[in-house]
């Protein structure tokens, strides 16, 4: 499931994945997402291109993952705002920002 800047664009932020990949795996699926790939764990303090978050098998089926492309808009945004780099921590941090708005209103339209 897309994250972070695989997915900043599918939940409305202009940032763009150069060469990299982010997203979430269920446990139970991680050999067989890195066999499939060709993907290796990176040695030492090297920065691989891949950043996989591997998710419990038991989480995974109660946040319903399954049918999911891209993770919840909330969670790409935490994942941007993480980053290293400035550019994706502001676009993570706007994310936020626009969530809370959107919050703010439907507590309001439900008072």
């Amino acid at each position: 499931m897309r994250s972070g800047i695989s997915a900043a664009r599918s939940v409305g932020s202009d940032l763009l994945a150069g060469r990299e990949a982010d997203g979430y795996v269920a446990k139970s699926e991680l050999r067989d997402f890195l066999s499939r790939h060709a993907l290796s764990p990176v040695e030492g303090d090297a920065e691989g291109n891949v950043r996989l978050r591997v998710v419990p098998d038991d989480v995974w089926s109660i946040l319903d993952f399954s049918n999911r492309s891209v993770a919840p808009r909330a969670a790409v945004a935490l994942d941007l705002a993480g980053e290293h780099d400035s550019r994706s921590q502001a676009a993570g941090k706007k994310l936020l920002r626009e969530i809370d708005r959107e919050n703010q209103r439907n507590l309001k339209k439900r008072r």
